[in-house]
């Protein structure tokens, strides 16, 4: 997952790697049906970020929040692919069921 949003130099793994764990968290298991924020917490916590563009008294504090915002919507994309990418693969080999509801096997 992570190699899917760090740069080809991976030398940007730092920066993006609380992004990532941060949309993992929140991001809802196909498993459970619960993001592991949920489960632990009882409930998703609010992203940090905001997009208003009011004048701040800590610009630095607005440029990391713009910076986690941006690397947190390309680690949801990158989960999308991920997901995308998983379904596709475990697609290939399928076939349909040669059995039909009511029909005898042995087990």
């Amino acid at each position: 997952m992570l190699r899917h949003c760090i740069s080809p130099d991976q030398k940007d793994w730092v920066i993006r790697l609380p992004a990532v764990e941060f949309a993992i968290n929140c991001a809802r298991s196909e498993t459970t049906g619960f993001a592991p924020f949920f489960l632990n917490n009882g409930r998703i916590p609010r992203s940090m970020v905001w997009n208003g563009n009011a004048p701040s008294d800590y610009a630095g504090v607005r440029v990391f929040a713009q910076r986690m915002k941006l690397a947190l919507m390309q680690a949801h994309d990158c989960i999308i692919a991920a997901r995308v990418r998983s379904i596709n693969n475990a697609n290939k080999g399928r076939q349909p069921s040669p059995y039909q509801k009511d029909d005898f096997v042995y087990v």
